[in-house]
């Protein structure tokens, strides 16, 4: 295998797994939703621990998600940031945004969890 022919295969597998990767993103996304979805339906309809050790693993499970994700948007965007002036007013850009929308969803999550444990427990 040439160096060139080598390259090429790289790029190929590096966009193949590219593509997996937001797949994956995407069901993965919606499980979590129907999980949920699920989980608030049958909490006026079954009264067993189950249904809030289920909600919490599966909350735990999300967050872990969430922060797997976020690590790897903040590593691109470091990335960005030393590829030059570009990357440097992407990285700018990105964080205007991404930090302050980061910071109200941690927020917001943490409120989500606060009442679905007081309402389990209830």
């Amino acid at each position: 295998m040439t160096d060139q022919s080598r390259e090429q295969w790289l790029k190929d597998t590096q966009d193949h797994f590219r593509e997996v990767q937001s797949y994956n993103t995407t069901v993965i996304t919606v499980g979590y939703a129907t999980f949920f979805g699920l989980l608030f339906f049958l909490q006026d309809k079954v009264k067993s621990s189950l249904l809030f050790w289920a909600g919490l693993f599966v909350a735990l499970s999300a967050a872990i998600f969430v922060a797997y994700e976020l690590i790897n948007n903040i590593k691109l965007a470091l990335d960005m940031r030393k590829a030059g002036a570009e990357g440097k007013r992407f990285f700018r850009y990105w964080a205007t945004f991404f930090i302050p929308s980061v910071l109200l969803a941690a927020a917001g999550a943490g409120l989500l969890v606060y009442v679905f444990l007081c309402e389990l427990r209830a």
